[in-house]
């Protein structure tokens, strides 16, 4: 075989449709460890919603317009899922005064490391037509439907982050926008003026 002959036969016996058998093992760590990995979600919205206010008080930030939940790719290349929250007012991306908060989806994401890990062993048959560098963009790729997951979880979480302390205590504007998607590249409409947008809604991407 040549390297794309190679490659194809790589994909179609180690990779394509094997994600699905992850959707088992992600569902029951969520089962699990709900109760923590809801905690975690929901404090590091807290937190951003905290330094929010207090900015707010010192006259340092407006009402905030925008919540941005972004996937940070370059940590999924270290097995690290970690999302970043930000608020911004009005200027939006020209916001100065930064509300920063973290999150990580080990849950969703380490059956993806798990088995990322395993194609380093299987490729070995290949007689390296398979590369670590492939491998990396099979990583990549399949994060996506990771990710997809990850919103999932995030959209039955969003009427608890509507009603929390923090957030009914900030400033923000009737028009506010929650995005998900990745850090500033297109992203998915969860939240306008403070009510989820349903899953139906055609207006749910922007840029």
């Amino acid at each position: 075989m040549n390297k794309q002959e190679a490659l194809d036969d790589f994909l179609e016996s180690f990779v394509f449709d094997q994600w699905l058998k992850d959707l088992l093992p992600i569902d029951q760590a969520l089962e699990a460890q709900r109760s923590s990995i809801e905690q975690s979600f929901s404090d590091a919205f807290e937190s951003v919603w905290t330094q929010v206010s207090e900015l707010q008080e010192q006259g340092l930030k407006g009402d905030i317009r925008y919540v941005y939940i972004s996937l940070m790719r370059t940590s999924i290349m270290e097995n690290r899922p970690d999302y970043r929250i930000d608020a911004y007012d009005h200027n939006w991306f020209m916001d100065a005064a930064a509300c920063v908060g973290g999150w990580r989806a080990d849950f969703i994401f380490d059956p993806l490391f798990q088995r990322m890990e395993e194609l380093e062993k299987q490729k070995s048959a290949y007689a390296r037509k398979v590369t670590s560098m492939d491998i990396a963009r099979i990583k990549q790729i399949e994060a996506v439907k990771y990710h997809l997951l990850a919103i999932e979880f995030m959209k039955t979480r969003i009427s608890a982050l509507l009603t929390s302390n923090g957030y009914l205590r900030m400033g923000k504007t009737p028009d506010i926008h929650w995005m998900v998607g990745e850090f500033r590249d297109q992203s998915e409409l969860l939240v306008s003026g403070n009510t989820p947008v349903d899953d139906g809604n055609d207006g749910a991407k922007a840029q």
